[in-house]
C-alpha cells in the first residue's frame, strides 16, 4: 500500500532520501554520523534544533554520492525501537545511564559526540549515542539489554528507601536526610543543590554510590536523627520531673502500660490530669501520709 503524503510535508531532506516519512531518531543520527565520519561541519546548536532538516539536505545536496549509502549505513547502527523502549527520558534515569553509556561507548567528549550539543538532551542523547556507536549491531543489542537489566536491578534497592517515601511525612524526611548528609557524609559533592524532595534523594545516592551495607547505615543514622527531632518537638512544652516510687507501684504502672500500650509517662501523665480534673481520689484523703 502507497503512503500518500501532501507536496507541502515533502521537504527537501524527504525527496533526497526518497522517503516522505519523517524520523526524528533517524535524522538526529545522520545529523551525527555525518558530523563525525563525513566531515559536516555543521553548527552544533542544528542538532535536534528545528533547523536540522534543513541542514541535513543543504549538506546533502553537495555531497550526493553518501545518499547510496545512507539506508546500508542505518541497518548497520540503528536497532529498532522496541530495544530502546525502556529508556523513559526521566532525569533520574537520564543521570545514571549517561555515564555507563558514555563509558561503553567511548563517546565521552572530546570523542565522539561534539561539544555544544545544547538542544540534544534527555532520551534523545542517550539514543543518539547509542545509535552512533559503532560496533556490531547483535553486539549492540546485548550490551543495551544488560543496560536495562542492570537499570532494573539497581532500581530494586531503591526498596532500601521506602522510609522515606511517607505519604505523610515523606518530605520532611527527605530534608532531614539532607540536613544529616550535608553534615556528616564525607561523599557529599560540591555544588550539590540541598534534597527536597524523594526523587532527589534517589538521584543523590545514585550519584554517591555507596555501598549496600553503608547505605542502609547511613538511612538508620537519618532515622534516629528524624525520631530525635520528632521527640524534642512533641516534648517542647514538657519538663523532666524525676520521682521516687515504691516497687509495688513501679509493678503496677508497668502493668499498665502493657495493658494499654502506653509508656510510663504517658500513664502517669493521663492520671494525673484525670486526677487534676475529677479531683476523687486525693479528695478522700484527710490525712495524706507518703511514709
Amino acid at each position: 500500500m502507497a503512503i500518500r503524503v501532501e507536496d507541502d510535508e515533502v521537504d527537501e531532506l524527504s525527496r533526497l532520501l526518497q522517503d516522505p516519512r519523517r524520523n526524528h531518531r533517524s535524522d538526529i543520527w545522520l545529523w551525527l554520523w555525518l558530523y563525525q565520519y563525513n566531515e559536516a561541519e555543521f553548527d552544533t546548536a542544528t542538532c535536534n534544533g528545528s533547523t536540522m532538516r534543513e541542514t541535513l539536505a543543504r549538506f546533502l545536496r553537495r555531497r550526493t554520492t553518501l545518499l547510496q549509502r545512507i539506508n546500508s549505513e542505518k541497518d548497520r547502527f540503528l536497532v529498532p525501537n522496541q530495544y530502546l523502549q525502556w529508556i523513559d527520558g526521566q532525569e533520574r534515569q537520564s543521570l545514571w545511564l549517561l555515564n555507563r553509556i558514555e563509558a561503553i561507548t567511548d563517546l565521552r567528549p572530546p570523542h565522539g559526540l561534539p561539544r555544544g550539543l545544547v538542544h540534544l538532551t534527555g532520551k534523545n542523547l542517550l539514543t543518539a549515542m547509542l545509535d552512533l556507536w559503532d560496533i556490531d549491531i547483535a553486539r549492540k543489542v546485548d550490551e543495551i539489554d544488560h543496560l536495562r537489566v542492570d537499570w532494573l536491578e539497581h532500581r530494586a534497592q531503591d526498596r532500601d528507601f521506602e522510609w522515606f517515601e511517607d505519604r505523610k511525612d515523606g518530605t520532611k524526611r527527605c530534608r532531614c536526610a539532607w540536613e544529616w548528609l550535608e553534615k556528616n557524609d564525607k561523599s557529599i559533592f560540591r555544588g550539590r543543590l540541598a534534597i527536597g524532595n524523594y526523587n532527589e534523594l534517589l538521584i543523590y545516592f545514585d550519584k554517591a554510590a555507596h555501598g549496600r551495607n553503608e547505605r542502609k547505615v547511613i538511612v538508620q543514622k537519618i532515622k534516629n536523627r528524624w525520631n530525635r527531632k520528632q521527640f524534642d518537638e512533641r516534648a517542647a512544652d514538657k519538663k523532666q520531673c524525676n520521682v521516687m516510687l515504691s516497687k509495688k507501684v513501679i509493678l503496677q504502672l508497668d502493668q499498665l502500660t502493657e495493658k494499654h500500650g502506653l509508656k510510663r509517662a504517658q500513664i502517669l501523665e493521663l492520671l494525673i490530669t484525670a486526677e487534676a480534673e475529677a479531683g476523687k481520689c486525693l479528695a478522700k484523703i484527710e490525712n495524706p501520709s507518703f511514709s
